[in-house]
């Protein structure tokens, strides 16, 4: 096992002996380095092929003596292997702190690793690279479960559904086309993934502090190593950049939401009370006291998550409200940024599987929309279609028919031509009006047949078969562009990883 950052290098590491004369406290170390080391250790891959693009560059272009560059491009190599193994420890300082001492046991050479650059440039620089990973596999895995949506919503494109608002009964619609609008805020996050990638993929790396370094860095030949687009325009906002993770943090908690809300009407229509869908057993939980439940555990761990992202979101809005060149803004955004992105990733593929495992009970939806009252809508529209009274009249006529049946324990379903006839003619001028009795059972029977008020939906973004199969091919379309998009990029980052280390490799040997 790799040695921990050894006690000998300790003292030089952390500048102890210049103008900080003391070592930390016991106290210090276990709070604040422990804290601030945490929240580092999962960017060590990065911020090692950081260290060793800086080396690399340096060596490359006669900034740093050729031998010692070489000699410190090994040591970072032996510790790139090494990183699964590597024991931090906060007495130790930070993450750079800890790899230098490491490194200074083991090279001479070890004093350029800094030059002309403050510790947080390599962190960042990692920063960085991390987000942009976590978001890449955000943005193909918003597109899989986006196509999974698809794939579900044309296999029930004419499967009658009972639209709810208010967790009431509305109108008649479609299981396709109600589960075929929750993919749309999927495609809207993955956009603004990519928005926010094309902001975002600027190379901290050779920034030195705030204001540049005094030594050439280099810079635009570090960011291509790393596989970044650009280096960072502007070194101090680099390095001290707040709101890029807020942007990233508000992309997860909105897709969080979006997840949720598919997940919460989930919830309720797996229900016994509701009944539409029954989730797959591999999805649910069983209850340890009662035999007879199946707990969609699934659904009730996105919305858990969804909490946890938005609270992400908020700890990071208010730790960016300090001066601008304060560590304690990213005391957190180190660890939260990118844990929240992949807690999200997870949730975003869960909910992929849910949808493409449920069954939907289309009997149960029938038999809910039996009593017609979804109808009334369209039974409004069509007495103005057919008799040519305003929309307004007809509303009140049938809402007057409705309140009539709930008084009478009855439902627009046990009514007649007769009885809507009737309270027409309490309502209009029959005569005047020129409304005839063929008009208004025209209007009940293309109201009461629940694929004709579907079909009736012909326009854009309607539950229509025709308006569906638009939507549907665009949804596909879309989702698996920003999949094939995503797989690209993370190939393309990879693969400049590996020419990183071939390249640093090649000039050792």
């Amino acid at each position: 096992m790799t040695p921990a950052a050894g006690d000998d290098a300790r003292g030089g590491e952390l500048e102890i002996g210049g103008i900080i004369a003391a070592e930390p406290s016991d106290l210090l170390t276990r709070s604040a380095f422990q804290r601030d080391l945490a929240s580092q250790v999962a960017l060590h891959e990065y911020v090692s092929l950081a260290d060793i693009a800086h080396t690399l560059v340096l060596c490359e272009q006669g900034v740093t003596p050729a031998d010692d560059a070489k000699e410190l491009l090994a040591a970072l190599l032996q510790l790139h292997q090494q990183i699964d193994s590597f024991e931090v420890d906060a007495a130790g300082g930070d993450l750079y702190t800890n790899r230098e001492a490491w490194l200074a046991g083991r090279s001479a050479a070890t004093g350029w690793l800094g030059y002309g650059r403050a510790r947080r440039e390599p962190i960042t620089t990692g920063f960085h690279i991390v987000v942009l990973l976590h978001a890449l596999e955000l943005t193909e895995a918003l597109g899989a479960t986006a196509g999974v949506i698809a794939k579900v919503a044309k296999a029930h494109r004419n499967s009658i559904f009972v639209e709810h608002t208010y967790l009431q009964i509305a109108q008649p619609t479609t299981f396709g086309h109600y589960l075929l609008g929750f993919a749309y805020p999927l495609l809207r996050s993955a956009e603004r993934l990519r928005e926010f990638l094309a902001r975002f993929d600027i190379c901290p790396a050779g920034i030195g502090a705030t204001n540049g370094s005094p030594v050439p860095q280099h810079r635009g030949l570090q960011a291509s190593y790393l596989g970044f687009a650009a280096p960072a325009p502007h070194c101090r906002d680099a390095m001290w950049l707040a709101d890029l993770p807020l942007e990233m943090a508000s992309s997860c908690v909105a897709t969080a939401i979006a997840l949720d809300r598919l997940a919460e009407d989930l919830m309720v229509h797996c229900s016994s009370e509701s009944g539409y869908v029954t989730l797959s057993d591999r999805h649910c939980r069983a209850s340890k006291i009662m035999p007879q439940k199946r707990n969609p555990f699934a659904l009730a761990y996105a919305r858990a998550e969804a909490n946890k992202a938005i609270g992400i979101q908020a700890s990071l809005a208010a730790a960016a409200r300090t001066p601008s060149g304060s560590m304690d803004n990213r005391l957190d955004a180190y660890a939260d940024v990118p844990e929240s992105a992949r807690r999200v990733t997870q949730v975003v593929k869960l909910i992929g599987e849910v949808c493409g495992e449920l069954q939907y009970e289309e009997r149960r939806a029938r038999l809910m929309l039996a009593e017609k009252s979804a109808c009334a809508a369209d039974l409004a529209a069509n007495l103005s279609r057919h008799t040519g009274i305003s929309y307004r009249r007809s509303y009140r006529i049938v809402g007057d028919v409705i309140s009539r049946c709930a008084r009478n324990g009855s439902s627009l379903r046990k009514l007649g031509g007769d009885e809507l006839w009737t309270a027409l003619c309490d309502a209009v001028d029959v005569e005047q009006e020129g409304v005839d009795r063929e008009a208004v059972q025209r209007a009940i029977d293309e109201s009461f047949d629940l694929d004709t008020c579907i079909a009736a939906r012909s326009d854009v973004g309607g539950a229509g078969l025709g308006a569906m199969q638009e939507m549907l091919g665009e949804v596909r379309s879309a989702a698996a562009a920003h999949q094939r998009w995503a797989r690209g990029e993370l190939a393309a980052r990879r693969g400049a990883f590996k020419r990183l280390l071939r390249r640093a490799t090649d000039l050792v040997d």
